[in-house]
C-alpha cells in the first residue's frame, strides 16, 4: 500500500525541517512524499532542496491559499492513502506510517482518524486531542472533529467525494469532515486508530486565533459548513465545541498528573 503524505508551506524556514525529517525518516518504505511550497522568499526552498533525492514530488508555485495547496498535492498524489502534514508539525513516531498503513489494510477502512498533541515552543506538550472510538453523529452535533492531520483517507475519497472547499475561509477542514464523516458516512467505511498520530505546533493558522477569530470561524462552520451540506446544526453548536476544547485539556491535565505524559 503506498501511502502519499503531503506538506504544505510558506515562509517555514524555521520549521520545515524537522517536518521533512519526521517523514523520511519513517520505517515504512512505500511513501509518497510531496512538498507543495506556496513560492516561498525566504530559505524554505533551500533546505527543502537539501532533502530532493527523498522527496518524489516538489511544487513550488503561488496558490490561493492553504485548502488550494492541498488540493494541489491530492492532484499530485498517486498513492492509495493521502495523508497531511503541514510545515512545523511532525509525525508523532518513526511507525506511525506503518501503523497506519497496516490498519488500513487489516481494517478494510476508507479513512482513519486518531490521536494527536499540541506542543509549546519549549517542546513540552500543552494539549491532547483524543478522539472517541465511535464517530458518532452525536458527537459531530456537538463540535467534535478528529485533528485534520489525524485522518488519512483513501485517495478514491477525494476523487469521489471531492476536494477542499475555497469558499469555507479556515474552516475548509472542517467542511470537508462534515461531507466525509457525517453527510456521506453510509457509504465510507469509518475507524479509529487509537494512537497518536502527530505532534500539532502552536502557532499554524488556527491554533494560535484570538477570541475574534475563533468566534468568526465559529459562525463559518454554523452559516457555511453545515448548510453548503444541507445540514442543520444545533443552536448552541458554539457552545458545544468549548465543551469540548475544556475536555481536551483537563484528560492532558490528569495525563500529565499521573505520569501518561
Amino acid at each position: 500500500m503506498k501511502v502519499s503524505i503531503i506538506t504544505i508551506c510558506y515562509n517555514n524556514e524555521r520549521e520545515i525541517r524537522d517536518t521533512i525529517e519526521s517523514v523520511i525518516n519513517q520505517s515504512y518504505s512505500d511513501i509518497e512524499y510531496i512538498i507543495k511550497d506556496g513560492g516561498s522568499t525566504d530559505g524554505t526552498m533551500g533546505i527543502v532542496n537539501e532533502y530532493k533525492d527523498k522527496i518524489a514530488k516538489i511544487i513550488s508555485c503561488h496558490d490561493r491559499g492553504i485548502y488550494d495547496a492541498l488540493n494541489q498535492g491530492i492532484d499530485a498524489a498517486t498513492g492509495d492513502v493521502v495523508g497531511f502534514i503541514h510545515a512545523g508539525d511532525r509525525l508523532f513516531a518513526p511507525n506511525t506510517i506503518e501503523e497506519i498503513a497496516k490498519f488500513h489494510s487489516e481494517n478494510d477502512v476508507d479513512i482513519s482518524y486518531g490521536n494527536s498533541q499540541t506542543i509549546a515552543e519549549n517542546g513540552h506538550v500543552v494539549r491532547c486531542n483524543y478522539s472517541p472510538r465511535k464517530p458518532y453523529k452525536l458527537w459531530m452535533d456537538f463540535g467534535w472533529m478528529p485533528s485534520h492531520m489525524s485522518m488519512y483517507a483513501k485517495k478514491y475519497v477525494y476523487d469521489k467525494y471531492g476536494k477542499f472547499r475555497l469558499d469555507m475561509g479556515v474552516a475548509g477542514d472542517y467542511e470537508w469532515f462534515l461531507r466525509t464523516f457525517y453527510k456521506h458516512r453510509a457509504n465510507i467505511k469509518i475507524k479509529r486508530l487509537d494512537t497518536f498520530v502527530l505532534y500539532f505546533s502552536l502557532g499554524g493558522a488556527s491554533s494560535n486565533d484570538g477570541l475574534n477569530k475563533i468566534q468568526r470561524k465559529q459562525r463559518e462552520m454554523l452559516n457555511a459548513c453545515w448548510k453548503v451540506n444541507g445540514l442543520k446544526p444545533i443552536s448552541g453548536l458554539v457552545y458545544a465545541r468549548l465543551y469540548w476544547g475544556a475536555r481536551i485539556i483537563m484528560r492532558c491535565k490528569f495525563d500529565k498528573l499521573f505520569g501518561r505524559l
